[in-house]
């Protein structure tokens, strides 16, 4: 009996190619050949993946400010026609808005699955349009996917992310800023950072909270060349201060030596997630919490979503008419530190 083949499109930022690998994971376990098309962000969890047989990078970065460019069109052409190679038995757009709409309509696929939620009309292509109100009712976007399983008559008993080996050479890098940590201490990741301002937790909320933490956690400041302003801002030069040093690759290594993680992204939260090794406290301001809290349902106390419950939250939006977005006030410092000390408890 041949194997059967599934194309899943994502082709988003790196939390959302993170909140399918559950997904991927029980579709390899049963018997499936499973690729990917990914953009460049995401292409960091998929390559090398041990539940990933072939990746397909769709270029987005080049579309940014070109997509009028014949260059673009031809690129996306190309790459196009070698996914159209394929005849799949299943395609999974786990994307489901603009970015997906030419591949998902384009790929060939005998079943090809997106929810009648989709955006800028990506569904059109699809020959099995779900009505995601018979998916879990949070709308969690990990448990969103897994929905996908239901449709295919298939089940899973936990929620796995693989994740690709790390490059050993990371790990030799990251040994000797973390054998210099104080042994007694818990480390303490701290992601403060976003390209979505109204994604940052407020200056002065965070320099605050690491006024109360700094003598308790060996805190590690980590983020993008693009956060080391905001970094700066906040108070972590003073600290162990990994920020524009690290790939996703040797983020990801660091991630797995945290004990707790603290941030106002989402896509530092899903990575942390996937690691499965740390606590995490994700604050949320403008994005929903419904959707990206990370969870584990054996141990609830595991993950804290926090968020300030203000009524024009959640927005998902890049600009706010306020001078500062309000969200970003909340949660308070001492909800967090409420959250800390929950797990000091335990």
């Amino acid at each position: 009996m041949a194997q059967k083949k599934i194309l899943i499109i994502s082709l988003g930022n790196i939390a959302n190619t993170v909140y399918t690998l559950p997904l991927a994971c029980v579709l390899k376990d049963n018997g499936y050949r499973v690729d990917y098309v990914v953009s460049e962000k995401g292409f960091s969890v998929i390559n090398k993946n041990p539940k990933v047989d072939r990746v397909f990078l769709m270029s987005m970065e080049r579309w940014t400010g070109k997509w009028l460019s014949p260059d673009t069109w031809e690129a996306f052409f190309k790459q196009i026609e070698r996914v159209k190679l394929v005849d799949y038995d299943i395609v999974i757009d786990c994307q489901q808005d603009i970015r997906s709409l030419l591949t998902f309509a384009m790929c060939n696929g005998r079943r090809k699955l997106t929810f009648s939620d989709a955006k800028s009309f990506s569904s059109i292509g699809g020959n099995e349009i779900i009505n995601p109100s018979t998916a879990d009712e949070s709308q969690n976007m990990v448990k969103k996917y897994l929905h996908f399983l239901k449709v295919l008559k298939l089940e899973y008993n936990s929620i796995t992310f693989p994740m690709p080996e790390i490059d050993y050479t990371y790990t030799l890098i990251h040994n000797k800023t973390f054998e210099k940590l104080d042994k007694t201490k818990k480390n303490l990741v701290i992601c403060a950072g976003s390209r979505n301002e109204n994604k940052r937790w407020s200056v002065s909320n965070w320099k605050s909270l690491i006024d109360k933490i700094n003598s308790k956690y060996n805190l590690i400041f980590t983020g993008s060349i693009l956060d080391k302003p905001f970094i700066k801002e906040i108070g972590g030069e003073a600290y162990i201060n990994l920020c524009g040093d690290t790939r996703i690759e040797s983020f990801i290594d660091v991630l797995k030596r945290a004990d707790i993680v603290i941030t106002s992204d989402t896509e530092a939260s899903a990575l942390a997630w996937a690691v499965q090794n740390p606590k995490i406290i994700t604050i949320f301001t403008c994005t929903s919490p419904e959707k990206y809290s990370p969870f584990d349902d054996e141990n609830k106390d595991k993950y804290k979503a926090l968020y300030g419950k203000i009524e024009c939250q959640p927005c998902d939006s890049d600009i706010c008419l306020a001078d500062e977005a309000p969200c970003r006030k909340f949660p308070t410092v001492d909800d967090v530190m409420r959250a800390l000390q929950d797990w000091d408890k335990v």
